[in-house]
This record gives structure tokens, sequence and C-alpha cells, in this order.
């Protein structure tokens, strides 16, 4: 056991020496992880039963009610945030090229998304839920496929199911035959996957209050723009070099 304490606390160390980007920094990821999460209870329970994140449950709800027949034209609705996602991770190839050595890509989309978040926490019950479904849809496709590894891990940031599966086989690694597997990657993609949970049942409870209080549950989006002022601004001191990414 004394042997096994000593092995952990040396693997923590050697990684802590070693440097990683900004958007590869532990607190960053997190703190975006928890954004996936918030947003997706967001839509889901604000906006329609849609999910904005990862698009498997969009296609297994527009199949849903393609099959009963019941509403041809709310299947066909789930086709919006789909395209939006589509147009999203197309601008995330494209876009960085544009912005080489005038600004961080990553900072400018930390400044996109917080803005966007600012003007759907304004956004009245009465305007239609697709405005804010493409939105975050959009925004979540952009976020997949620019925030892509954690402490040089491979890992999203707005959905659990891969997360889920490389801890489950970091587990295995580290029974069978790489003692270091856990350490290195499976405690990443726990921590990614709490980081989200707590965020969809903080977006949950938030909104709950919000409502409770009549203040407007759609402004529990503000809370990711509180989080998102600490990211970029560490986007912006450190976007251009590296940093000690230390899991604190």
């Amino acid at each position: 056991m004394a042997e096994q304490v000593r092995f952990i606390k040396k693997t923590y160390l050697r990684a802590r020496r070693k440097l990683y980007p900004a958007h590869e920094q532990f607190r960053v990821c997190m703190a975006l992880a928890f954004i996936g999460g918030f947003l997706e209870a967001y839509t889901y329970l604000l906006k329609g039963n849609i999910f904005a994140n990862a698009q498997t449950g969009n296609f297994a709800l527009m199949a849903i009610n393609f099959a009963y027949f019941k509403e041809p034209f709310k299947a066909l609705y789930y086709l919006i945030p789909m395209s939006a996602y589509v147009i999203g991770i197309f601008l995330t190839v494209r876009m960085p090229e544009r912005f080489k050595g005038r600004i961080s890509w990553y900072t400018l989309f930390i400044v996109i998304q917080f803005t966007v978040f600012v003007i759907v926490g304004f956004l009245p019950e009465s305007v239609p839920h697709a405005f804010t479904t493409v939105s975050v849809s959009f925004l979540c496709a952009m976020q997949y496929n620019t925030f892509k590894a954690c402490r040089g891990v491979t890992m999203s940031t707005v959905f659990c199911t891969n997360n889920l599966r490389q801890f489950a086989i970091s587990v295995a690694k580290t029974m069978r035959d790489d003692k270091n597997a856990l350490i290195s990657r499976g405690v990443l993609y726990l921590a990614n996957i709490i980081f989200f949970v707590f965020g969809a049942a903080s977006s949950a409870f938030l909104i709950r209050v919000l409502d409770t209080a009549g203040l407007g549950a759609e402004h529990s989006i503000w809370l990711c723009c509180i989080i998102l002022i600490p990211v970029g601004l560490r986007m912006h001191f450190y976007g251009h070099r590296s940093s000690e990414g230390g899991l604190v």
C-alpha cells in the first residue's frame, strides 16, 4: 500500500512539472465541462426538450417522432440544432487559420461564447426556442472542436459518452499491464464527468430557484458568463505560452 501511495505521488508531481498550454490546463477544461453540462440541462428543461451538446439524443427523438407520426414538423425541428452543430464544427476548422498572429483563437472563442450567453439570458420567453437551441448547439460544436484535450489527454468538454469509455479503458489497462493509466488518464476523464454532471445539476437547481422566485429562469445561463470571465483572462494572458497545468 505504501509503495502504491509513493507511486501516485511521484506520478502526480511529475505531471505537475510538465508544461501545458492554457487551453489544456485542468482548471480551464473542468470549467468548460461544467458549462457543457449546464447547457445540456438548460436547453432540455427550458427550450423544448432539445439536447444542444451532442446530437445523438436529438437523432433518437427525431426518429421517435417520425415513427409515431404524431408531430412530423416537430421531428423536423430537431434538424435545426443538428445543422447548427455541423456549421459550428466547420467554422472551427476554417476560422483559426484567419487569426494566426493576430489573436488567439481560444481567446476569441471565449469572448464569442460569453457574448452569446449574455444575449440569450436577456431573451424573453416569447422568443422562439430555436434561437437559443441553434445558438447553444453552434457554440457547443465549436467548444467541442476547439478544446479537444486536457493535459495532453484527448477528451470532450460537452458530452460524457467517450469520456466514460476512456475511463473504463484506463481502469482495465491499470489492472492488466499499465499501472500508470488510471493516474495519468483515468482520473482526468472521471473529473471531467463529475464536473459535467455537477454543471447539469447546477443548471436544474438554478432554473428551479429562479422560476420559483419569479426572476426568470432564462437568466440562469449567466452563471456560465461568470465562469467564462476567469477562463477568458487565462486564455488572454497565457494563450501564447505554456504555463504550469496543475490540478488546482
